[in-house]
């Protein structure tokens, strides 16, 4: 099944016109030649119905009728047996989806699918009070899939649907639209989107005007009274629908003008402010940008968005300064890993790393304590996690900081949560191995830890992760007596949480208790010698001699690490 979310590329105003652009430019030829390549992709079964297609309009003898009777009580009659539970067997897990869902006659998707279709022919054909009345039951129907005992599938019932919902809402609050009075419409539009609105993406004016390619009625009055009654509002969905009212009305002028005005509580009309210029023109955007920064509270997430434009001005004029002063800003108002690693590699640069380091030390330091603020997406305000705080520290070089944060920390949970000591012991393996033939499984486990709790898994996150590392690297030496002291930890944190996992039977944790025991293994036969390495493997087999299923896991990283070769 497709998904029901799926974002159309165009709104079937836009594809119209489109269409008839193209074939206002296509000659008889033309017109041959496409429906006869189209003629040869037509199933067998289907050919009647196609040739069909090809009569002129005056030679047609069916003539089509909306029965409109008939579509609503079929509708009512579907929503019937999907609320008194018909299309279902029963309720439990699945393998699949690794959750319980409903089972069953999962023929009631493409039902739902033929009667969405039903419902934009009756808009089409300007029965608009029939259509929304439809459109109103199927999404009424749509919601029972939250509930157990009606509609089987996918947990998610809207990934059922091949219809495209984002467009079926559209054409909803079209009818709604059509439907009211006048003086009506802002309320009834609202009230419409409030209702059902989460079943699209997002809800748009854009897509409401571009549901049809027909005008709207009375639609100018309808946008500045939409546009007072969303600035009395007080909810976060609000403002995407003001911004994009106020610059269907005024344009670049009027969304400019927003910003500077009200810039803590709109902050995002700085960037439909910098999307609406011209993208060669670098100079204005540079401006509104930095006006931006100016304007928007330091703390708001959103602010790094406005940030990023000037980073980016910088990558595509070879600008170094310029990437260093968005990033700045940017790492400023939305602390992340991705977002340090850039700013770190572009201060190392541009030769100024301390004061890189500092400034961002510092930034980390006041938002510490503080907690994400959820109550609106556009006024965020940033914050850090003990996570953040340990990679802000190790990347400048601080690892003795990072050593204090590990003390008391447990030596399991290390795949989820901000537990720093998967974090320094695998820096310190990288370290005291040095540049040690063996290291596969120093760098696979390094890998795994740099990639857990973010969502920056792409192989250029980890590439500029382990850049960073090796800048750092180039600037630490380890005295002898650290050397000594941080192997010592290493191998009793290491030991630790080998035990931890191996004698609590944490069979899934199995694979990563070994690579992490290799990894030390590596780092002992870089620095002692090979018999250094596979004695501490030795050990562990031999302390833990009927778990066979972590002595598998031993074995096969050890293979994997080449220390038997």
């Amino acid at each position: 099944m497709g998904s029901g979310n799926k974002m159309a590329d165009l709104t079937y105003k836009e594809f119209m016109e489109d269409v008839r652009r193209r074939l206002a430019k296509l000659s008889v030829d033309d017109f041959k030649h496409i429906f006869l390549n189209k003629a040869s992709e037509v199933h067998p079964a289907k050919r009647h119905e196609f040739l069909a297609q090809l009569n002129p309009p005056q030679m047609t003898e069916y003539v089509s009728v909306l029965d409109c009777e008939t579509i609503m009580a079929e509708i009512a009659d579907f929503a019937k047996r999907v609320v008194d539970g018909e299309y279902c067997d029963g309720w439990g897990w699945d393998n699949d989806y690794h959750e319980e869902r409903d089972w069953g006659d999962e023929s009631w998707s493409e039902e739902m699918d033929d009667f969405f279709l039903d419902a934009r022919e009756l808009l089409i054909g300007e029965e608009t009070k029939l259509a929304e009345e439809a459109y109103r039951q199927l999404f009424d129907t749509l919601e029972l899939g939250q509930e157990p005992g009606h509609l089987p599938g996918d947990p998610d019932s809207t990934n059922m649907l091949e219809a495209d919902l984002d467009e079926q809402v559209a054409l909803f609050c079209r009818a709604v639209y059509l439907n009211a009075s006048s003086e009506a419409r802002p309320d009834s539009v609202f009230e419409a989107i409030n209702d059902y609105g989460y079943f699209a993406h997002k809800v748009t004016l854009k897509k409401i005007i571009g549901a049809l390619d027909t005008p709207l009625p009375g639609f100018d009055a309808f946008l500045s009274a939409w546009i007072e009654l969303l600035s009395e509002q007080n909810q976060g969905k609000t403002g995407e629908l003001l911004r994009e009212a106020i610059m269907l009305q005024g344009g670049v002028a009027a969304i400019s003008s927003l910003a500077r005005q009200y810039p803590e509580q709109y902050p995002k009309a700085y960037l439909d402010w910098l999307s609406a210029l011209d993208p060669a023109d670098t100079k204005s955007a540079l401006e509104v940008a930095r006006e931006g920064l100016s304007n928007i509270p330091r703390d708001y997430i959103i602010r790094a968005q406005v940030a990023q434009a000037i980073a980016q001005i910088g990558e595509q004029l070879g600008d170094r300064q310029l990437k260093l002063e968005g990033y700045r800003e940017r790492f400023i108002s939305d602390p992340s890993v991705n977002h340090l690693l850039d700013l770190y590699l572009t201060a190392f640069e541009n030769g100024t790393f301390e004061a890189i380091r500092e400034l961002s030390e510092q930034r980390i330091g006041e938002l510490q304590g503080k907690s994400r603020s959820d109550y609106n997406s556009e006024r965020n305000t940033a914050y850090v996690t003990d996570g953040i705080v340990a990679q802000t520290l190790l990347l400048g070089g601080r690892y003795e900081r990072v050593f204090e944060l590990c003390q008391g920390q447990d030596s399991l949970g290390w795949s989820f949560g901000d537990n720093s000591k998967p974090l320094l012991i695998t820096f310190l393996l990288t370290v005291l191995a040095g540049e040690g033939k063996y290291s596969k499984l120093i760098g696979k486990y390094w890998e795994y830890v740099i990639r857990r709790n973010t969502f920056y898994t792409s192989q250029d996150y980890v590439k500029k992760h382990q850049k960073a590392v090796g800048l750092l690297k180039d600037n630490i030496q380890l005295t002898g007596e650290q050397e000594v002291f941080y192997l010592k930890w290493c191998l009793a944190e290491v030991g630790q949480r080998v035990d931890a996992i191996v004698s609590n039977q944490y069979r899934g944790s199995y694979d990563k208790a070994a690579e992490l025991l290799v990894a030390m293994a590596e780092t002992l036969a870089n620095r002692e010698g090979k018999q250094a390495g596979l004695a501490l493997i030795e050990k562990y087999r031999n302390k833990y001699p009927r778990h066979i299923a972590f002595k598998n896991e031993i074995n096969r990283a050890v293979r994997e690490s080449g220390l038997t070769e």
